[in-house]
């Protein structure tokens, strides 16, 4: 399975409000891609998925995909 980012993304801190990056992390189907295809590190990917969760809660990503 490769990678859907071939280098290492240089963000600091995902931000729950930078829906625009965050979107980068979801699938089509709305769910939060793994490890394996982010290539993010094990504590940057629980910061993504706390954003991600964070955002969906205030209403700036959708929980699922239309569809």
């Amino acid at each position: 399975m490769a990678k859907i980012f071939k280098y290492r993304t240089d963000v600091a801190y995902f931000d729950y409000k930078d829906f625009k990056t965050l979107q980068r992390y979801i699938n089509q189907y709305g769910q939060i891609e793994p490890r394996k295809k982010t290539g993010l590190t094990e504590s940057k990917q629980r910061q993504l998925a706390r954003a991600i969760k964070r955002a969906r809660h205030i209403a700036l990503l959708p929980f699922v995909a239309n569809g």
